[in-house]
């Protein structure tokens, strides 16, 4: 397999990877709710207090610390406002409301802020940082982890004689609308203060029919979503739901102007991007170039280093280049016209160090690979001995040398091994796990056939595979391995969004590809739990959802404990899951990110939290270092 092929393939794999297990693309969206008209602020008001409730289960402390590949070495520079940061997309469709999946979706992470996401100076934080993580690929929601964006403290409890569970937000005051004269949007909310209202609109309308997390999160439908004080919202959920609306509303739920929304309804124009993010939205042009310009209006701070306390951002703006092809998008970055780029694997990497030794570079936790998920509902995948048999028909070492050189991690389904997740992961070089499981992903033809015959398939069966052209070249493996046990593989080539439409509707069949499976998701494992899209092999297992269930109210209930606990549970569940082989997974392989040296305060922070790329946030371009070294 040539480079060329072997980018396409990684290319895929990084597209899947701004998409966690419970991610999928939404319905079309419906008319949204009538937003209520802001009220001014008020005197705060004594809370709201839940019936009952057990007691507050608050943020637990992050486990063993990861550190990055490097460690940042501080630096006494000062930094300096100014200057653009140059990134680019490979041409994902960008999307403008934040109830559509706005995960991985470039602009409304930076112009539209959610209610709490990564701590930065938990990270390197250029030197400064705690070094706790390295803000990958890990989509990192270990609660000690975290920190308020629009709610300044977020808590929950939990009430287990009444199932049900209350998420309380104290929202930030002195956040304030973006104010771009040159946007009707932007004028129409006038730069005013964000308020415990917009939270109110924002949350209820992000699950609401239409909405991302309607389609994505069924169990979040029934949220009540209500004003207990001027400053105060809360959310009462089933116990059961109490923690996945804690992370989903959390971290993925991003809050918009509800004027906006009122008079332009689903925003499909980028002219109506409003927000209250570091950046603004104030340019496209289509296929060819995002603008992001500063937000004189931002509320945040500097947290660490030598710029602790300085108003944020410190660029100018961030301009993203639409490049879709990969070679053009090295040549970018070689010759200076891109800052930064990452998903750079283990064949490409050796060359952009070659050929740009100047370049600074950070080795991430891995990119996911999005496991095939098979249809287990239906023939021929509802017999296990059939889901078996394409486990052993796949030669997972192979696969793992010719693209990875041997450096991917096997067993990725249903979770790969994360830092801070480390607890939960279940190897198949564990002891722990049963030799019946380990026995499948030994390479075994032969038993792949008998198993096939036992099932029913004496001369082997034809299925297919729901996949978008740019998953065409990583399939051609599997049509090739499973044809020698007899397993005809058709490929249904479809654009991306019919794709996700046939998902989500439930008219899929065969195999077809899930968003890569991050360890984060164990209290809420959409890619074999629930109604959600995500749920491809549309699984309903009753030891599932008991054990799933008991993890959460450990969770929602026990704030010393419950995590770990949780996640030895979660393990201990494994043995079940990975036996019954819903889904074939995908190696997970280190990849690189390189940046030129004049990003300053930047160590190859990709997501901070959730999928959320804002760390352009928190960095400054060294410009008269740029101009010395000829850019």
């Amino acid at each position: 397999m040539n480079r060329k092929i072997l980018w396409l393939v990684v290319s895929g794999l990084m597209a899947l990877s701004l998409v966690m297990a419970a991610c999928g693309p939404a319905t079309t969206p419906t008319t949204p709710i009538t937003p209520t008209t802001p009220t001014t602020p008020t005197t705060p008001t004594t809370p709201t207090t839940p019936a009952t409730p057990a007691t507050p289960a608050t943020p637990a402390t992050p486990t063993t610390p990861t550190t990055p590949t490097t460690p940042t070495t501080p630096t006494t520079e000062t930094p300096k406002y100014g200057g653009w940061l140059y990134l680019f997309s490979a041409g994902l469709e960008p999307r403008f409301d934040v109830t559509g999946h706005a995960v991985g979706s470039f602009n409304l992470d930076l112009t539209n802020e959610p209610m709490w996401s990564g701590n930065w100076a938990k990270g390197a934080a250029g030197g400064y940082g705690t070094h706790q993580t390295g803000w990958d690929f890990n989509t990192n929601e270990v609660f000690g982890l975290k920190r308020g964006y629009v709610a300044e403290s977020t808590r929950w409890v939990g009430d287990v004689a009444k199932n049900e569970g209350t998420i309380i937000y104290k929202i930030r005051q002195g956040i304030h609308w973006a104010l771009d004269p040159n946007s009707e949007a932007s004028r129409l909310v006038n730069g005013r203060e964000l308020t415990a209202d917009d939270v109110v609109f924002s949350l209820k309308r992000a699950v609401a029919t239409g909405a991302y997390l309607y389609a994505s999160n069924p169990t979040l439908r029934s949220a009540n979503v209500t004003k207990t004080g001027a400053w105060e919202v809360s959310v009462r959920l089933p116990l059961t739901s109490l923690i996945e609306g804690v992370t989903r509303l959390g971290n993925s739920t991003q809050i918009a102007a509800p004027e906006v929304i009122a008079k332009y309804g689903y925003i499909t124009d980028w002219k109506r991007s409003e927000g209250t993010g570091p950046f603004m939205l104030t340019d496209v042009v289509p296929a060819s170039l995002y603008t992001l310009t500063r937000n004189p209006n931002y509320w945040d701070k500097d947290p660490v280093g030598p710029g602790k306390g300085n108003q944020l951002p410190y660029l100018d703006g961030v301009k993203y280049l639409i490049i879709p092809d990969a070679s053009t998008q090295q040549a970018a970055l070689r010759t200076g016209k891109l800052d930064q780029m990452g998903g750079f694997n283990t064949d490409d990497a050796p060359v952009m160090q070659k050929t740009a030794p100047k370049l600074m570079q950070y080795k991430t936790s891995g990119a996911r690979g999005g496991p095939l998920s098979m249809r287990a509902d239906e023939p021929p995948f509802n017999d296990i001995r059939v889901r078996h048999a394409m486990i052993l028909a796949t030669d997972f070492e192979a696969i793992n040398k010719s693209l990875y050189g041997g450096l991917g991690l096997i067993l990725t389904f249903p979770y790969g091994k994360w830092p801070g997740y480390e607890a939960l992961y279940l190897g198949l070089d564990n002891p722990q796990m049963p030799a019946s499981v380990k026995e499948l992903y030994v390479y075994n033809p032969d038993k792949a056939r008998q198993l096939l015959k036992e099932a029913g398939y004496p001369n082997g069966l034809t299925t297919s595979a729901l996949i978008t052209p740019t998953d065409v070249d990583a399939f051609s493996i599997y049509v090739d391995m499973w044809a020698k046990v007899g397993v005809t593989l058709k490929l249904d080539v479809k654009e991306r969004a019919v794709v996700q439409a046939l998902r989500t509707n439930k008219q899929h069949h065969g195999i077809t590809i899930v968003g890569g499976v991050d360890a984060n998701a164990y209290l809420n494992p959409t890619s074999f739990r629930g109604e959600g899209q995500a749920n491809s092999s549309m699984i309903n297992d009753p030891i599932v959802n008991k054990t799933v269930d008991e993890m959460n109210v450990l969770v929602a209930t026990d704030s010393v404990n419950g995590e770990a606990k949780a996640m030895a549970m979660s393990k201990e569940l494994m043995k079940y899951v990975i036996d019954q082989s819903w889904a074939i997974p995908r190696p997970q392989a280190p990849t690189f990110v390189f940046w030129w040296p004049w990003v300053k305060n930047y160590s190859g922070e990709i997501y901070l939290g959730f999928s959320d790329v804002t760390w352009p946030t928190w960095v400054w371009i060294d410009q008269a270092l740029k101009k010395s070294m000829g850019y």
